[in-house]
């Protein structure tokens, strides 16, 4: 019984210097992630998605996740500009790395949101 009882300060001892770091856990950075997609409209300018979405990170085993977790540009058959910020919705399982599939993506089109989502991302491919 002990043991269990040491077992569970620490637990909560690392739990507790984890978020003294700064750090959310990922299940907390996806689902903050998650509510603040309702908040998104078309037209929103490029730093208004920063703004909204926040700089917060998460820790795993794997490192540092941040938010947006990746961004990648292009320029479009129409020669239109594109970004795409991914940012986590979703928990990983344990032991895999975080992937796009756990992202929801937000396209940037010329400076402003064209969409977010998969539907966004396959109108323009």
């Amino acid at each position: 019984m002990r043991t269990l009882g040491v077992a569970i300060v620490l637990v909560l001892c690392v739990a507790g210097c984890a978020r003294l770091s700064g750090h959310l856990t990922l299940s907390e950075l996806a689902s903050s992630n998650q509510m603040k997609l309702a908040e998104l409209s078309v037209g929103m300018s490029k730093q208004d998605v920063i703004t909204l979405m926040g700089n917060n990170t998460a820790k795993t085993g794997d490192g540092i996740v941040n938010n947006p977790w990746t961004i990648e540009t292009f320029v479009g058959r129409d020669g239109a500009h594109f970004e795409t910020l991914y940012y986590v919705t979703r928990k990983n399982q344990p032991f895999t790395p975080v992937r796009k599939s756990l992202a929801t993506v937000i396209v940037i089109k010329d400076g402003k949101v064209f969409g977010w989502g998969e539907n966004a991302i396959k109108s323009i491919q």
